[in-house]
């Protein structure tokens, strides 16, 4: 029985102003809208990325075997976050305000496990498995060159994964689990409303 009643329906029992209502629908479909876009964009950029990999390989060449390595394995990680980012896409879609408040939660926390799979262990992997790739790439093009330009390039290397891996993918986490966590409070509230009609 539970299951039968939306959100909609909740709010036109209740004495809550109309603007209330409209609020957290409006916060639903922004936060769908907001999630498909991202992962569409996430999508393009990485697919772009691995076509531009693919073109590297085929312009210039590589002769040592670690640079060949280099690119699959900088392929690899962007291929794994493609297909779990599909997945989670395809929950984005599923979201829908005209579900049921239980249904709507539900969806929503599997959303959230997912987020969270993909935020750890998955780009986890993908700065690591990324980052190896650029060190195997990188061999052959610094090998024959002086010291001074071997360690600038790598010292750079470092300082950029150093600054995604500590302050930038931590603030992207932050953010993104912020803002999930608020729409799963209001919709529990919600449903905690329902449990007590």
């Amino acid at each position: 029985m539970e299951s039968n009643i939306d959100i909609k329906e909740l709010w036109n029992r209740q004495t809550v102003p109309a603007a209330d209502q409209s609020e957290i629908l409006n916060k639903i479909s922004h936060f769908r809208k907001n999630g498909l876009k991202k992962g569409i964009f996430l999508d393009v950029i990485l697919v772009l990325t691995i076509l531009f990999m693919i073109f590297i390989w085929i312009y210039f060449k590589p002769q040592f075997l670690s640079t060949k390595i280099g690119i699959i394995v900088g392929i690899l990680p962007m291929c794994i976050v493609v297909a779990v980012n599909r997945k989670i896409t395809s929950l984005y879609r599923s979201l829908d305000e005209k579900q049921s408040n239980i249904d709507y939660l539900n969806n929503l926390l599997m959303l959230k496990g997912k987020e969270t799979f993909m935020q750890t262990k998955v780009m986890n992997l993908y700065f690591i498995l990324l980052s190896s790739g650029i060190l195997l790439y990188m061999y052959e093009y610094t090998l024959n060159s002086s010291f001074m330009f071997r360690l600038i390039a790598y010292s750079v290397l470092f300082l950029w994964i150093a600054l995604n891996w500590f302050i930038l993918r931590p603030v992207m986490i932050k953010k993104n689990r912020r803002k999930m966590d608020c729409l799963i409070r209001q919709i529990e509230k919600i449903k905690s409303q329902v449990d007590e009609f």
